[in-house]
């Protein structure tokens, strides 16, 4: 099942201005219809285990149910879709937990991560720590995902305004992490989609760096150019000083998806 006709994938990962090494992991499949996105972190090279072992696991899995018989047929029905992405991260926070059992150099390791599987006319978000999704439509840029993290607990409990969090000194103690605890805490969304829409995936590096105005001009100026995009936007955050490693990947729906007669006689 390809979706190379329906979708434009862009992506690009930046160890920035400050950081020796990088932690970050992007994993693009085209022909399967999904992208996903992991920031590492742990001791010396253990963010970049965690990270790469959690990309790894997730495309494994979503291929091997993806480029089944079935696929075509079962794509189109978001819980299942869910069922697979949940059972997928889930199988990677374990491999994670597993290796930092194993190696005592690997101990305390974790790793965000944000995932985008298009099916049909829809787009299923999911996502475990602040790594982050957002779509522009019509010129208007909405970020889809809500950060797990203990300074987003307080925005949402009105101890803390959008605006002063900007400067907060805990931005990045995250609440969800793959690979910290027995049972991971997984969020997955299910997004419409329409022909123009472009999403973004990205590290905090790129959300720390840029305001919400400054992505939306970027990514407003250059959605027609996918990897100049993530050029700028890279570029950006590292002008802005590169605090951290910087990834995102582009998402750009250029068709929307036909069902085949035989998807239309397995409809609900």
């Amino acid at each position: 099942m390809s979706f190379q006709s329906l979708l434009e994938f862009a992506g690009r990962s930046d160890t920035g201005m400050v950081r020796s090494q990088n932690e970050d992991v992007i994993y693009l499949c085209p022909e399967s219809g999904f992208a996903i996105l992991a920031d590492g972190m742990g001791g010396y090279n253990a963010g970049e285990v965690a990270s790469s072992m959690c990309a790894e696991v997730i495309a494994h899995q979503l291929k091997q149910k993806i480029q089944s018989i079935w696929a075509p047929v079962f794509l189109r029905q978001s819980a299942i879709a869910a069922k697979w992405l949940n059972e997928a991260i889930t199988f990677a926070n374990h491999q994670v937990m597993v290796a930092a059992l194993e190696n005592d150099a690997y101990l305390g390791m974790g790793t965000t991560v944000v995932v985008a599987l298009s099916f049909e006319d829809k787009l299923l978000i999911a996502h475990v720590g602040d790594s982050r999704a957002y779509r522009l439509r019509d010129e208007e840029l909405v970020q889809i995902t809500r950060d797990h993290s203990v300074l987003q607990s307080q925005i949402d409990a009105g101890l803390i305004s959008e605006q002063d969090a900007q400067y907060s000194p805990i931005k990045n103690l995250i609440t969800r992490a793959v690979g910290a605890q027995d049972e991971v805490d997984i969020e997955i969304h299910t997004h419409l989609v329409e022909k123009g829409d472009v999403y973004l995936l990205c590290s905090d590096g790129l959300s720390d760096m840029l305001n919400y105005d400054e992505i939306h001009h970027i990514m407003h100026q250059h959605a027609d150019q996918l990897e100049l995009c993530c050029q700028f936007l890279i570029d950006s955050a590292n002008n802005f000083g590169g605090n951290d490693n910087i990834s995102v990947v582009l998402i750009k729906i250029t068709e929307l998806h036909q069902r085949s007669l035989l998807e239309h006689l397995f409809a609900s």
